[in-house]
């Protein structure tokens, strides 16, 4: 009966999957192709009043839809308008125009520039010679730049006025390429479900075959009533004299520190620069600051709140300090995750697409064109802050703006948290900041509630995994707009439940299969795919586990051959098309220069070793001090080394064995090992692809918060039996971390109003 019962339910599973995949093979998908004509930023050309630039080129395709010209500018545009006309290159008929009102144009990468999209449709296009024109319509108070270039892909003639030159425009053309159906990741898509669904519908119904598993259940019902009655036991207040000491020294430092800060931070700016707003912000900052401390120290002092119950209201109280002390903008690439989660929020909202590639709708309460000048945290972020403080919305009129998406480096789902409290901003007619906020708090919360279900997992090591979902820079991506907060949350979460399933003592349920397939198939194709030998982690078991039946170790092989077929599916592609390459046509970096190609690298593994030595020595120190929060903000705000040295300090006190706590095999931990290097030499690798140019002897790019992900398996590696603590000292350094949590917070304050 129960054998009949389960395939019924797989049968039913494999229809749906069927049906959902037929349904996508019938939805159409327009084609568009581009070509580009300039690809380096060399030099630009600055339009005004009585500027025309022209480019005479020959169409490629037989429809035209537009044309994105490469733009640079110092200042936010006003109410300038820039047209461009579309000329036939024979007979000098204008065949289409269209003009493009800059104030919702936004600068994303200032150094190399960012694209203007003009609708210019032309059909029967192929072959034909056409000039186009660029030229500012009406009055012109800030000038745009156009970007020019030594070299490019397709031959283009420029003229700045009537005078030729030798370089060409950065532009690209867009072209419709017909209508398709895309069976090809639709059907992949298909099977991957399918595949997932199949692989926990065998683990089920084989455990559901063993005696043991009611006897396990039972015992996890159990479990599960005294852990409830452990939640309820800590929430009694059972602090004792001692602890109350121990706060009190607590608040007092922090308060000495807050006042240190006031007199040489606040007090100064004010006299200086008449930044009176700071006194009230400063009060209110203090009173959050003292009460964040009081909330942490009963925390981390209360033994019997087991640690990642801790961690909940410690990482809410250390996120919010960080969220409100590094402004929003100033955290690495927020203005384009800012974007990114703003257009699936329309997705949410159900508002249209915009036809213009690159563009969506915003209210225009939220269009933040200046975004890019505020990347650096100052006084001048506070002022803003203190500004855009208003809670309700002054205008909410949908208007076509400029973006940039992060897509590419990760799915829908990382930004869904952000996305939800927009969402709900928007319905409620709040103001732009408050909105952002919103969603920065949504963020957070979903990053705690993936850290404290793996730090409850995790059978060894939870106080290290404490202190990583702690560490500053942790939360500083966790706190704001940035889908670093659920990649990093999601790694933990994979890791823990792969340390559970090695070291947990217990045979694996369902849905340790199910978390270890949905989190490890995540982290397959994130950022390119450079945490992929994370993937090969579960093969652990095969040789931890004496006691794995058959079904399981059928499992844990088709999972990792689910990860591998994953990446297949939405990275192979890409990945391939980077490495074929040809050395001169990959472009790159900040300011677009040629950069390193995989068969110039192939060709010269030598050359390949010395960067990989030499950026150890140029950058080690540099992203082991990003990793623990020496360098905070847009890696502008540099923390002192001395607390960096100490959070070292006590993350390394952490890995210490204490007592009878499990130890860890050599063969396992050079297994993770080699996991952890093949890691960060593939992160090092993309860098070193799309970032670096060729003039450079190091990679350049990487920073220390893309280790975040495999950094418990780093830590796990030091742990040994040689060093053992025989007395509990979790919950000191638990508030030692903490407390130096909340100095650099009040440090980064210090250095923004310096």
């Amino acid at each position: 009966m129960q054998k009949k019962k389960f395939i019924s339910i797989y049968l039913v599973f494999v229809i749906l999957c069927i049906l959902i995949t037929v349904y996508q093979c019938g939805q159409v998908t327009e084609k568009f192709g581009e070509e580009l004509y300039g690809i380096a930023t060399d030099d630009t050309i600055e339009l005004d009043e009585d500027t025309e630039v022209a480019a005479e080129f020959v169409l490629k395709e037989e429809e035209l839809r537009g044309v994105s010209v490469k733009f640079q500018t110092e200042e936010k545009f006003d109410a300038e308008k820039m047209k461009a006309q579309l000329y036939d290159g024979e007979t000098d008929e204008l065949l289409a125009e269209d003009t493009v009102v800059l104030k919702y144009e936004r600068i994303q990468n200032k150094d190399g520039g960012s694209f203007i999209y003009f609708s210019l449709p032309q059909k029967q296009a192929k072959d034909k010679n056409v000039r186009l024109v660029f030229s500012m319509d009406g009055k012109v108070k800030v000038k745009p730049s156009l970007v020019v270039s030594k070299n490019a892909v397709n031959s283009s003639k420029l003229k700045n006025g009537n005078k030729d030159s030798d370089k060409n425009l950065v532009f690209k053309t867009r072209y419709f390429l017909g209508e398709s159906r895309n069976y090809g990741a639709v059907a992949a898509n298909g099977i991957y479900l399918c595949a997932l669904g199949t692989l926990l519908f065998f683990f089920a119904y084989k455990r559901k075959n063993q005696r043991h598993s009611e006897n396990e259940k039972a015992c996890g019902k159990k479990r599960f009533m005294e852990q409830k009655f452990i939640w309820k036991r800590s929430l009694q207040p059972v602090m004792g004299r001692r602890d109350y000491i121990i706060l009190f020294f607590m608040l007092a430092f922090v308060g000495f520190y807050l006042i240190y800060v006031y007199r040489f931070g606040v007090s100064s700016a004010i006299k200086e620069n008449s930044y009176f707003f700071l006194k009230k912000m400063y009060a209110l900052f203090g009173i959050l600051v003292l009460a964040a401390s009081a909330v942490i120290c009963s925390c981390c002092m209360r033994k019997q709140l087991p640690v990642e119950k801790a961690f909940v209201p410690v990482g809410l109280c250390l996120g919010i300090l960080f969220s409100l002390v590094i402004c929003l903008d100033t955290v690495p690439d927020e203005p384009s995750h800012v974007d990114t989660a703003y257009a699936l929020s329309n997705e949410i909202l159900r508002i249209p697409e915009s036809g213009k590639p690159g563009y969506i709708f915003k209210r225009v309460e939220d269009i933040d064109s200046d975004a890019e000048e505020r990347q650096s945290l100052d006084v001048e972020n506070y002022k803003w802050m203190y500004q855009k403080r208003f809670w309700t919305a002054e205008d909410e009129t949908l208007a076509e703006c400029s973006v940039r998406s992060n897509l590419g480096n990760g799915g829908k789902i990382y930004y869904l948290p952000q996305a939800l409290g927009i969402s709900i901003g928007r319905i409620l007619g709040l103001g732009m900041l408050p909105v952002m906020m919103l969603g920065r708090f949504f963020s957070l919360i979903c990053y705690i509630i993936l850290v404290y279900s793996a730090i409850r997992k995790v059978p060894v090591g939870k106080l290290t995994l404490f202190l990583i979902g702690i560490l500053p820079i942790s939360l500083q991506q966790a706190a704001s707009m940035s889908y670093d907060g659920m990649i990093n949350g999601i790694a933990m979460l994979y890791l823990a439940y792969n340390v559970y399933a090695f070291y947990g003592g217990r045979r694996l349920e369902v849905s340790d299969i199910a978390v270890i397939a949905l989190t490890g198939s995540l982290m397959a194709t994130v950022k390119g795919g450079t945490y992929i030998p994370l993937c090969l982690l579960p093969l652990m078991l095969l040789w931890t586990r004496k006691d794995l039946l058959k079904e399981e170790k059928i499992s844990i092989v088709s999972i990792v051959g689910l990860f591998i077929f994953t990446f297949a599916k939405d990275r192979l592609i890409g990945t391939l098309s980077t490495l074929s390459v040809s050395q001169g046509a990959a472009i790159g970096g900040a300011k677009s220069k040629e950069v390193y190609t995989f068969g110039y690298l192939l060709r010269r593994p030598v050359r390949l070793i010395g960067l990989y030595v030499n950026t150890i020595h140029e950058q080690g120190s540099e992203q082991l001090r990003n990793l623990f929060g020496g360098n905070l903000a847009w890696r502008d705000i540099n923390i002192d080394w001395y607390l960096v040295i100490f959070l070292i300090i006590l993350i390394l006190l952490s890995c210490i064995r204490q007592g009878k706590e499990k130890y860890i095999p050599r063969l396992d931990k050079a297994y993770m090992g080699v996991l952890a290097l093949g890691s960060f030499g593939l992160i090092e690798l993309s860098m070193l692809l799309v970032w670096t140019p060729v003039t450079y002897n190091y990679i350049t790019g990487a920073q220390g918060r893309y280790f975040i992900p495999f950094l418990f398996l780093i830590l796990l590696c030091l742990r040994n039996s040689f060093f053992t603590v025989k007395k509990n000292i979790e919950r000191q350094i638990m508030l030692l971390f903490c407390v130096t949590d909340l100095l650099i917070v009040l440090q980064v304050v210090l250095i923004a109003l310096e």
